[in-house]
């Protein structure tokens, strides 16, 4: 879960971006919606801008979910909240065959747990 000291940045529509926090010497650290730390502390308006430009389409990609040591699924992000994300196995467009898999993830998510997806290279994917 989000921490209660970490402050939902949100952009002009509303929408929230990502979170701030106050890190140490006075400066403020920002973080992505899955609560991963973005870049060094700074100055106020200078993590605003980040979170403003950061924005959220980065959720639309693949990812690939490390599911324990070494094993690693391919998934696209269907739920976000401060408390947890709801991941679905990535089925290439497929419909065909049982439901797919859905994994939740506590927020923020631990490092080199949920990553950005290497684009694929062979076709069909290796299992």
């Amino acid at each position: 879960m989000i921490p209660d000291d970490w402050m939902p940045h949100h952009r002009a529509d509303g929408e929230t971006v990502g979170y701030v926090h106050l890190a140490e010497g006075g400066l403020f650290q920002a973080h992505d919606l899955l609560g991963r730390a973005l870049g060094a502390p700074g100055e106020w308006l200078a993590i605003e801008s980040m979170l403003d430009e950061h924005s959220i389409a980065w959720l639309d990609g693949t990812w690939s979910y490390a599911i324990e040591e070494g094993r690693a699924v391919r998934v696209r992000i269907a739920e976000l909240s401060g408390e947890r994300v709801v991941l679905v196995e990535d089925r290439l467009g497929s419909v065909e065959g049982a439901a797919p898999q859905r994994y939740e993830v506590p927020v923020p998510v631990a490092p080199g747990v949920l990553e950005p997806a290497a684009p694929l290279t062979e076709w069909p994917p290796a299992p």
